[in-house]
């Protein structure tokens, strides 16, 4: 058996030890809990996060039908699977638990073998759908992740982007947009090599990473471009972070033999507030970029903001 933690539900104590034997006894279990009503196995199951729950279907108080109806109330208990321990042979009532939620049920009184047989079945397949999960979440990573920097990608970033404007457009919810390019980042790599360059771009994403709040998203938009999406920010709040990041990666050293290499970055800020201002996401990167190659024509290593006289100049 799939070794896990087993709860046992029965309001009566004999029901509760006869099952519970069972389960010791085989000898393949983490633990086996109990409890004495399905109120107390909700609590168990939120406290204790048990693989699966055995449940007696009748017991005062709440049963195992009304444990069902709660369970499906939290979502946080759903991949908690619950067998039902019942006496009623009716294929009705037997249907209904599967429509309430059940995983199985066993007749009572219940062989001790098919007992066991039918645990170890729903704790083989809890253990598959949580693999399956971790996969799945593994993979999700490397389909928005940037291999080289590990920030979010540029499709990450579409989608965020794309987001927050929808939420603009609907809500009103205000979004800001910083576009970071490192400055001279040719001739860094010519100089220096593409090697030590990738490590100047991942000092560079850490610095970000770690001077932005975590409901901010950074991503590598291209090359040696990164970008920030900052949820319900307006223009003066982006503006001042994007000043605190240009400053973060002025400091920010890259060591390479006995040299201290380091790098500076230029910064766009394009923010919106309503639908009015900007009604798409390419509208606000085409803003942002606008703003960073005034940063760049004035200099490098400075931030500056979006302004309709941009658009003049471009």
């Amino acid at each position: 058996m799939t070794r896990g933690r087993v709860l046992v539900v029965d309001d009566s104590a004999l029901g509760r030890a006869a099952v519970a034997d069972v389960l010791r006894g085989s000898g393949e279990l983490q633990e086996v809990l109990e409890a004495e009503d399905g109120f107390g196995a909700l609590r168990r199951m939120a406290e204790d996060k048990p693989d699966l729950v055995v449940c007696d279907l009748v017991m005062p108080g709440c049963d195992g039908l009304q444990l069902l109806r709660l369970r499906a109330a939290k979502p946080e208990l759903a991949g908690i699977p619950i067998l039902i321990l019942t006496a009623d042979g009716e294929l009705e009532r037997k249907l209904e638990l599967f429509d309430r939620g059940a995983s199985d049920w066993v007749s009572k009184p219940f062989d001790p073998r098919e007992l066991l047989a039918r645990v170890r079945v729903h704790l083989r397949l809890k253990l598959l759908a949580e693999e399956l999960t971790v996969a799945n979440e593994q993979l999700y990573r490397l389909s928005c992740t940037d291999p080289l920097t590990e920030l979010f990608n540029r499709r990450h970033f579409d989608d965020v982007l794309g987001g927050e404007v929808a939420r603009l457009v609907r809500y009103a919810t205000p979004v800001s947009l910083i576009l970071c390019d490192i400055d001279h980042f040719k001739r860094f790599n010519d100089e220096h090599g593409h090697q030590l360059g990738d490590e100047v771009l991942r000092a560079v994403a850490s610095t970000l990473v770690r001077s932005v709040r975590k409901a901010d998203v950074v991503a590598r938009y291209g090359g040696e471009e990164l970008a920030v999406v900052l949820t319900n920010t307006g223009a003066a709040g982006a503006f001042v972070l994007a000043e605190r990041l240009r400053a973060a990666v002025e400091r920010a050293r890259v060591t390479s033999g006995e040299r201290g290499l380091s790098c500076t970055a230029s910064f766009g800020v394009a923010s919106a507030e309503d639908a009015v201002s900007v009604s798409s996401a390419a509208t606000l990167i085409g803003r942002a970029d606008a703003a960073l190659y005034a940063a760049k024509r004035a200099g490098r290593n400075r931030v500056v903001p979006w302004s309709p006289a941009l658009e003049l100049q471009g």
